[in-house]
């Protein structure tokens, strides 16, 4: 199984660097199809998408995420760092049971 990455132009280059590949988008639609391309193949385990990108197609992540268990779907910063308003997996559970981790 292979890591995929999609974002910003910067991020993938970067993740480039280390030998992972992926697909630098500019809007919604390219994110999109390039989501779609990752999902779709057999040797893609793991897919590291930036939170901005995310953020942009966040119903189809959420149906990738409820139905198939590969790829997983993993949100990174961006080159500017993470986004100030992103709902963290603590801030989840504190939702869901009122209790802090």
């Amino acid at each position: 199984m292979e890591f995929f990455v999609i974002g910003d132009n910067d991020t993938v280059i970067g993740f480039s660097l280390a030998g992972i590949s992926g697909r630098s988008v500019d809007n919604p639609q390219e994110g999109l199809l390039a989501l779609k391309e990752a999902v779709e193949s057999d040797k893609i385990g793991i897919v590291l998408i930036t939170e901005a990108v995310a953020q942009e197609i966040r119903s189809e992540i959420e149906e990738i995420i409820i139905t198939m268990n590969l790829p997983l779907l993993v949100e990174i910063p961006n080159i500017d760092g993470p986004l100030e308003d992103k709902v963290t997996i603590s801030d989840l559970v504190k939702s869901a049971i009122g209790i802090s981790i």
